[in-house]
């Protein structure tokens, strides 16, 4: 059975001279004390909307971080 699992995205910088945003993503699961944080940069326009930007900084972090949860 898999729990659910939340997810904030606690810091977020658009680095302009670089072109990307850079984030940390928490995700919240039951079993674990403190949030996973989980450092990411996703290359993307400024202007990206705020749903594309969401879900892309979420998968990147799923992708380094949190495969086993």
């Amino acid at each position: 059975m898999h729990h659910a699992i939340a997810t904030r995205i606690a810091l977020l910088i658009y680095n302009a001279a670089q072109r990307r945003f850079e984030a940390v993503v928490e995700f919240f699961t039951p079993g674990l004390a403190m949030p996973l944080r989980v450092p990411v940069r996703v290359e993307a326009n400024e202007r990206i909307c705020h749903s594309q930007l969401t879900r892309a900084l979420t998968r990147e972090a799923q992708r380094r971080g949190i495969g086993g949860l």
